[in-house]
């Protein structure tokens, strides 16, 4: 019977049920303890010798890890029903025990429902933990690779090799994600794909737009919409003014009112104060204010780039 996905039988606290004993072996080198196409559940605990775990699904024979005294595989294989892809072979005479499910069930029958709660619980536990080793450490991978190739030098050729293997070890997403994701970047302008002989390469054309489009998602994510993007044509209008004016100039907020409503018709104290949310305008120790050109820059390349980031090309 299945326990929370295991495999675990109901409990009836009697101790009075035969108990399958597990079984012993000795095997050569070169014996097979256990393969994949037997489809039999069991336990390998390793007493004496050496035992190879060798994974043969690609036709090769790739030794995986290497078994010492006191090692054992197939837990999960028995309690959780998971599939175990790897055979198992002697490369020492060795000394192995095997549970299989009988065994495993007659022993689970005489435990405590005390003691089975507890197997349950670190149960759940290690499925969640193994869960967590082989998922994603993100959820939106085109983010978190713009974020990646963010930090790359810009236009230089990398090849796309490269890319794939390192960024698919920092977060397990699978390769055929990584070049989807490589492409839609690609289609964007923010990266170029090119070929260096039969070595396919990848090129960062400016960091900053990756920057700008790892902030326009997390922005989405999270509220839906990006201030770049929400701009009415009057402050496009003071955000271009702002960006002609030098930033060593410094006034005081009425002073820049009347400065900027010279060039701008309609502009109002709440302009202003919108000026100022956005960090177009940044207050200095005096009290007065001056153009912040890196806030002004930021908004200028979001506009100019727009239909990049936003993908509709």
């Amino acid at each position: 019977m299945n326990f929370e996905g295991g495999y675990f039988p109901m409990v009836t606290g009697d101790s009075r049920q035969q108990i399958i004993p597990p079984t012993r072996i000795h095997v050569k080198a070169g014996f097979v303890v256990y393969s994949p196409e037997t489809g039999e559940r069991s336990i390998i605990i390793l007493d004496e010798g050496e035992l190879t775990a060798i994974d043969t699904a690609d036709g090769d024979r790739k030794v995986v890890f290497k078994m010492h005294p006191g090692d054992l595989v197939g837990v999960a294989s028995l309690l959780e029903r998971e599939p175990f892809h790897l055979t198992i072979e002697a490369s020492k005479d060795s000394v192995v025990t095997l549970i299989n499910e009988d065994c495993m069930e007659s022993e689970l029958k005489t435990l405590p429902v005390w003691l089975l709660a507890v197997i349950r619980a670190l149960s759940r536990k290690t499925r969640k933990l193994k869960a967590s080793l082989y998922a994603p450490a993100t959820s939106n991978s085109l983010m978190s690779l713009s974020a990646y190739c963010s930090n790359l030098p810009a236009q230089t050729e990398i090849p796309l090799a490269n890319i794939i293997h390192e960024f698919g070890w920092l977060t397990k997403v699978k390769d055929a994600n990584i070049q989807e994701d490589i492409k839609s970047l690609a289609r964007r302008r923010f990266v170029e794909l090119g070929r260096k002989g039969e070595t396919i390469t990848v090129k960062v054309t400016d960091p900053f737009l990756l920057e700008l489009f790892v902030d326009y998602q997390k922005s989405l994510e999270e509220f839906g919409s990006w201030a770049p993007f929400k701009l009415s044509i009057l402050q496009k209008k003071l955000l271009v003014t702002l960006s002609t004016i030098n930033n060593s100039m410094e006034m005081d907020g009425p002073s820049w009112l009347s400065f900027l409503a010279e060039r701008v018709k309609d502009v109002s104290v709440a302009e202003w104060i919108r000026i100022q949310k956005m960090g177009w305008c940044t207050e200095t120790a005096k009290g007065m204010f001056r153009v912040n050109p890196e806030k002004v820059n930021y908004f200028l390349t979001a506009l100019r780039f727009e239909t990049n980031i936003r993908g509709v090309l």
